[in-house]
């Protein structure tokens, strides 16, 4: 059976490594086969484009980024992308994450009751799922395959890994959320001094609820968030990376005057 959205789903793509095209392709494939009546937007670095034929997609509006001192910045991507949205309701959701799908019906029933919400469609668990058992995803798109990895007896040990998954975090704050198009419109958007890989996804929940957009999760019991492993992950070592931590250590200190000044320094 497949669940109506009636939502723009929002999700950034740079290829990096062949990995992360195989990711995007599983993402669309998922969406293609669980979901019905929704519109997903890829926002892909112009330098950095797969070869994914996106017309093979009815539902995808494809959006190519200028190349920015031959970087990437998810955050532009991101506020192109809310400019472009068909639908009110937004679901952010990354290339190399799975939620459950009842994990995003119930993020969106909760939606429709509370306007001013940011929801993580997770009960925070990070679940990295390994090479070969993506593979085997790719062939099955089942979340019931993903879940049927993880040994419950060592779901909330953190750095817990096995032959099929690893645990990395059991409040993480990256991976997507779930929100109104008129929250992100009224925060002014991304910030687009974020380059590369690191804290933007801090910095972007620290603000919102610090506007008066409650973040939360969901509390049920066991709706990880899934990630699809990938090789050459930038992470630290991006050169932007002090940057981008100076910038959220800043969100988080100043005073909401301040910050509301802040999250008006750019043009969204």
């Amino acid at each position: 059976m497949k669940h109506e959205l009636k939502s723009s789903v929002i999700t950034f793509y740079r290829k990096d490594s062949e990995d992360r095209e195989r990711n995007l392709k599983i993402l669309l494939d998922f969406y293609q086969k669980h979901y019905d009546n929704f519109e997903f937007i890829v926002a892909e670095q112009k330098h950095l484009q797969s070869n994914i034929d996106f017309s093979s997609y009815k539902f995808v509006n494809h959006i190519k980024l200028p190349t920015i001192d031959n970087s990437w910045n998810k955050m532009i991507a991101y506020n192109e992308a809310v400019k472009n949205a068909f639908h009110e309701k937004l679901i952010f959701n990354d290339i190399d994450v799975i939620f459950n799908p009842y994990a995003i019906l119930e993020s969106l029933s909760i939606l429709s009751k509370d306007n001013k919400k940011l929801i993580l469609p997770n009960d925070g668990h990070f679940v990295c799922v390994k090479e070969h058992a993506v593979n085997q995803f790719k062939e099955k798109l089942d979340i019931s395959y993903l879940q049927s990895l993880v040994d419950m007896d060592f779901y909330n040990q953190i750095g817990y890994h096995n032959e099929n998954i690893h645990i990395g975090h059991t409040q993480t704050p990256g991976g997507g959320f779930i929100t109104k198009k008129r929250n992100i419109l009224n925060c002014n958007g991304f910030n687009p001094y974020f380059m590369g890989w690191g804290y933007e996804d801090n910095e972007t929940l620290t603000r919102y609820n610090r506007m008066g957009y409650t973040v939360c999760r969901l509390n049920t019991d066991f709706k990880p968030l899934f990630h699809l492993d990938h090789e050459n992950a930038e992470r630290e070592q991006n050169p932007f990376y002090k940057i981008n931590n100076n910038i959220c250590n800043l969100v988080e200190k100043i005073d909401s005057k301040h910050l509301f000044l802040y999250s008006n320094t750019w043009k969204m």
